[in-house]
């Protein structure tokens, strides 16, 4: 009997957790002007760039391509290996002839950043700030619009999370100072301005892996290494973009749960580097890393799918 009513107690409080979410949001939305958030959105101008490969299909982008991606899709574009299933031709850069098979080698990686410039530079016109994203990255695009609202793309921006607790100890010329860079793996925005001064620099795939190996920066560190060195661009950190590396993020249960509102990105990787204490909203084939849960979560009161979902899991908690 103990045992049964230990079991009931926490079903009980997992059902409150669930209306508690579902109340939050509502009344959340009701709060918020329909008007001014519309605006916010349609004002800023954001390239997404995703970098991935077809090996990485199947276990990760296929989620994101159901979940976040389908927000903005006609603003994202896929840097890849070859052609991947149910992406428009015209919204990929393939790098397979350039850069070789895929390998997490210096020489890969800076040759797969060197084609995220190529279409920053291709598209500058039509956009006022440009992201990279892993794919094994969620992004609340809401948040980021928001925040991105706030800044100047006049203005050079170097935006993300400092990968390292220090800066990167250098004392070679040119430039023999330390500086900071951000992980790309946490998700990078630069401006338009930030752009426009890199162009020297970026402006052709071999540049920029040459400016890699004579170095010997991986490519996060390099692009740091040109903005700090070159351009006098510091970075501007943002804790609320994630990495899969953070191995502390998810394990606080109640501490994310209070603040996953307020985050930008969510780096995702099994075991558990992900929330894997979310409600399982969908199968768990379906939904692995609970990206599709916490997606739901975030846009409850926006996709009626969302809500469905919800109220549904909630009836099913019940009986």
């Amino acid at each position: 009997m103990f045992l049964l009513n230990i079991s009931s107690y926490r079903k009980y409080l997992f059902i409150i957790f669930l209306f508690s979410i579902f109340i939050y949001y509502n009344l959340l939305f009701q709060r918020k002007n329909s008007n001014i958030i519309n605006q916010t959105s349609n004002s800023i101008r954001i390239l997404y760039v995703i970098r991935t490969s077809s090996y990485f299909y199947q276990k990760r982008l296929i989620y994101l391509l159901q979940t976040w991606i389908s927000l903005v899709n006609q603003d994202v574009f896929f840097v890849t290996d070859i052609l991947l299933p149910n992406i428009s031709q015209n919204h990929m850069i393939l790098t397979k002839q350039i850069c070789g098979p895929d390998a997490h080698s210096m020489n890969i990686l800076c040759c797969k950043t060197a084609h995220d410039f190529i279409i920053f530079h291709r598209y500058i016109s039509e956009y006022d700030w440009f992201c990279h994203f892993d794919d094994d990255q969620y992004v609340n695009v809401n948040n980021l619009k928001k925040y991105l609202s706030t800044l100047d793309f006049n203005q050079p921006y170097y935006i993300g999370r400092a990968s390292w607790s220090n800066t990167i100890k250098r004392s070679k010329e040119p430039y023999p100072y330390s500086f900071w860079f951000a992980t790309l793996g946490a998700g990078i925005c630069l401006s338009k301005r930030t752009i426009y001064l890199l162009k020297p620099y970026t402006q052709s795939v071999s540049q920029f892996i040459d400016g890699c190996i004579n170095e010997n920066y991986h490519d996060d560190i390099y692009l740091g290494f040109l903005l700090n060195g070159y351009l006098n661009i510091t970075l501007t950190k943002n804790n609320h973009f994630h990495s899969h590396l953070e191995k502390f993020f998810y394990h606080n249960k109640q501490i994310f749960l209070r603040t996953f509102t307020n985050e930008i990105t969510f780096g995702f990787n099994i075991p558990d580097r992900y929330p894997y204490y979310l409600p399982q909203l969908d199968k768990s084939y379906l939904d692995p890393y609970r990206i599709r849960t916490l997606h739901c979560l975030l846009y409850i009161t926006q996709i009626k799918e969302c809500e469905t979902k919800i109220r549904q899991h909630i009836f099913n908690s019940t009986i």
